[in-house]
């Protein structure tokens, strides 16, 4: 039972990215050794800021923007946003400024969430995946959290998100979440922080985009001036934006059983009984294996060996979850 793989959330998004990548990044274990800042370390230092403001109950902690500023320290990257006048084209800003003003006017926006009591906040987990009956892989992972909507006394899953655009069409089948919301109801019970009976009834969404506050003046309506006065034809995108999608027990068993295939077809690739495929789209330049990757491709295998041991390290890209779940 101890020799089945372990599944993160992070390697299901990667295998179904591309098989070459998850071969390299979780059954090998290489990371780069110099990695750049990118939107993964943003949107992970978002997350870290905003566990540290939602405190259990009613609490709220340290000023998130704070707790965000002392996160960078000394690094030095930029994020894109779409902070122009024309909110058409991408440009690149300071990631330290552009978080610190992120989360100042969230919390101008949200204030302290009184409507929100936090039952669980960044609580990591280690379940067993069945299928057909047998264990074939456990499924370790953290949710962001899980609060009781006082307005209604529902509970919920809540899932923060950062983005340089906000799109929310494909929630309703969003697997992240989505695992943590099949497992989640079944693991507080156990542990005594849901009554029998209680339940999480789905998912809050919580978006947060990655733009400065927009300073031009407002009207009575909110809609942005022009320098004249009058209303102008660019108006932002909201700067957040939260979403409840309410869940079904048909839909926590699609879940599970999705996860259960995923695994299936992992453990088929670990085995050699389908070969590691590669999946090439106009991303693949910003993936971190770009460089090694196109030398496997040109079949320079010297190379590709090469680039790897000088400029990756490895690592058990599992090693906090066996010592956190």
């Amino acid at each position: 039972m101890n020799n089945l793989p372990i599944l993160r959330t992070s390697e299901r998004g990667a295998f179904k990215r591309c098989a070459f990548r998850w071969w390299l990044e979780y059954r090998n274990g290489y990371r780069q050794r110099s990695p750049q800042a990118d939107a993964l370390w943003f949107g992970i230092g978002v997350h870290e800021a905003l566990a540290q403001w939602y405190q259990k109950g009613k609490r709220r902690g340290e000023h998130p923007a704070d707790y965000w500023e002392r996160w960078c320290g000394d690094e030095i990257a930029f994020a894109k946003t779409y902070f122009d006048e024309t909110f058409d084209e991408p440009i690149w800003v300071d990631a330290t400024e552009l978080g610190i003003s992120m989360l100042d006017e969230y919390i101008n926006y949200y204030g302290r969430d009184s409507d929100w009591e936090i039952i669980s906040i960044e609580q990591p987990f280690k379940v067993r995946i069945m299928r057909d009956g047998t264990p074939i892989a456990f499924f370790s992972s953290r949710w962001d959290g899980v609060l009781r909507y006082l307005v209604d006394g529902k509970i919920y899953l809540l899932e923060n998100k950062t983005a340089a655009q906000i799109s929310t069409a494909y929630l309703e089948l969003d697997d992240q979440a989505g695992s943590y919301w099949a497992v989640a109801s079944q693991l507080l019970r156990t542990k005594g922080i849901l009554k029998p009976g209680e339940h999480i009834e789905g998912i809050i969404y919580n978006f947060l985009r990655k733009a400065k506050f927009d300073e031009r003046p407002q009207d009575e309506e909110g809609q942005r001036l022009n320098k004249d006065g009058s209303v102008s034809k660019k108006q932002p995108p909201p700067l957040f934006v939260r979403e409840i999608k309410e869940r079904s027990p048909k839909e926590q068993a699609t879940q599970l059983a999705r996860i259960a295939d995923e695994v299936a077809v992992m453990n088929a690739v670990r085995k050699g009984t389908i070969p590691i495929t590669k999946t090439p789209t106009k991303d693949c330049p910003r993936c971190p294996f770009w460089i090694p990757c196109t030398l496997h491709e040109r079949g320079s295998a010297d190379a590709y060996k090469a680039v790897l041991k000088n400029n990756f390290r490895q690592i058990d890209p599992y090693e906090d979850m066996r010592k956190s779940a």
